[in-house]
């Protein structure tokens, strides 16, 4: 009786232990924005906003902050966060300000996108990342990287694009990522249509990963399905031609019964003079 007192009291704390465990990931990594997202044409990645082609137009626009602690979030760095799908690749934008940012201060900055699969929420594994070498000269590559147990292991294969454009102080990176992409590697999370994934923000001015990470944050994206053209039913179309043709055939009999008719009685009216 007492071995099986002792079991219980055992697997009452165990449980107690997982679940504080796992409410101290969520607390951590704060709470996720949710948010949808715009639907249109795929921008060019290039770090400029083209206002003459609309590019970025449709794209689902916010304004937030990247904080240090998302627990307690305080003193943060105020973003624009576009968010821009097209038919298959999920199109991210991020722009800010900062004083002097073309100074020795940020000459290593770097901007990152983390991804989380959808059904592994807030447990990223992909990470994205834009990082300058140089950033007085826009001197700066995109990298990809698989995380496992918060280590960052580059890829082999990059998958997507990212670049960014600083001038005067506002900066603008972009990144492309692919949508439905089933050929990607293993060390990518798949993207998918009809599914809810996590993305985290981040920024450092360090190039290491993750130590380098300075502020975050993190947004929740449903990706939409793609708009598709009305199906077309040929056998809806063949009956409805049919049917023009043979109501355009009877009418013109009944023209040319009318016309008779009138030649008829033109006939008879000739012949009685």
């Amino acid at each position: 009786m007492k071995k099986n007192i002792t079991r219980i009291i055992t697997l009452i704390f165990i449980t107690q232990v997982l679940l504080s465990s796992a409410c101290l990931i969520i607390n951590s990594n704060g709470t996720p924005i949710e948010t949808e997202v715009g639907f249109g044409t795929a921008p060019v990645i290039d770090g400029v906003i083209d206002v003459t082609t609309n590019e970025w137009n449709s794209a689902e626009k916010l304004n937030i902050s990247l904080f240090q602690n998302l627990v307690n979030q305080s003193d943060g760095l105020p973003i624009d966060l576009w968010i821009l799908q097209a038919k298959s690749s999920l199109n991210i934008l991020v722009r800010f300000d900062l004083n002097d940012h073309s100074s020795s201060e940020y000459y290593n900055e770097f901007l990152g996108i983390l991804i989380a699969d959808w059904d592994e929420s807030l447990n990223f594994t992909d990470a994205k990342i834009v990082q300058f070498s140089n950033i007085s000269e826009n001197t700066l590559e995109y990298l990809d990287y698989y995380i496992n147990n918060t280590v960052y292991y580059e890829d082999t294969i990059f998958d997507g694009e990212g670049t960014a454009n600083l001038e005067n102080d506002e900066i603008i990176y972009e990144f492309s990522m692919p949508v439905e992409n089933f050929e990607g590697g293993i060390e990518d999370v798949e993207l998918d249509q009809g599914l809810t994934f996590d993305f985290k923000i981040v920024y450092g001015k360090t190039p290491a990963y993750p130590e380098g990470i300075v502020i975050s944050n993190i947004v929740s994206i449903y990706l939409e399905f793609s708009p598709v053209a009305p199906i077309i039913d040929i056998g809806e179309i063949l009956i409805l031609i049919s049917t023009i043709i043979v109501f355009a055939t009877i009418g013109a009999l009944y023209l040319f019964y009318i016309y008779r008719i009138t030649q008829l009685k033109k006939e008879i009216e000739r012949i009685k003079s």
